[in-house]
């Protein structure tokens, strides 16, 4: 059959049924995939108005600093205080400790620092 027989006018109402079914069903896989999906994610959790935060509050100098045009970005508290922030967020520069033993990363492979020896490969004949 080619597309012609298919709309022809005495067919034309079985096309159009066709399509609002096609369409209906659609409708109702997507609806079930959202409420699905709306399922399985947890809700965030709203905290009262009100009610105290668990975040620290921004030191009213850092949010000065922050907060400062671009003009006054050498003012030398500002920079002292961005100093102290970042040791306290990336550290004073010393390396960590080493640990005292290294972790096994792969515990079922042993490797030849454990006795472990590499299996040579057959010769064919």
């Amino acid at each position: 059959m080619n597309w012609r027989e298919w709309l022809a006018p005495e067919k034309i109402g079985f096309v159009a049924v066709g399509v609002v079914i096609g369409a209906i069903a659609l409708i109702g896989v997507e609806s079930a995939c959202d409420a699905d999906v709306a399922a399985r994610t947890k809700p965030a959790s709203v905290s009262p108005i009100g009610a105290p935060s668990r975040e620290p509050a921004i030191d009213a100098e850092l949010l000065r600093c922050a907060q400062l045009p671009i003009e006054e970005a050498g003012d030398p508290a500002c920079k002292d205080l961005w100093a102290k922030e970042r040791r306290r967020f990336l550290g004073d520069g010393e390396p960590a400790q080493p640990a005292e033993h290294a972790i096994d990363m792969f515990p079922s492979h042993r490797s030849p620092s454990d006795g472990a020896s590499p299996k040579r490969a057959r010769k064919s004949e």
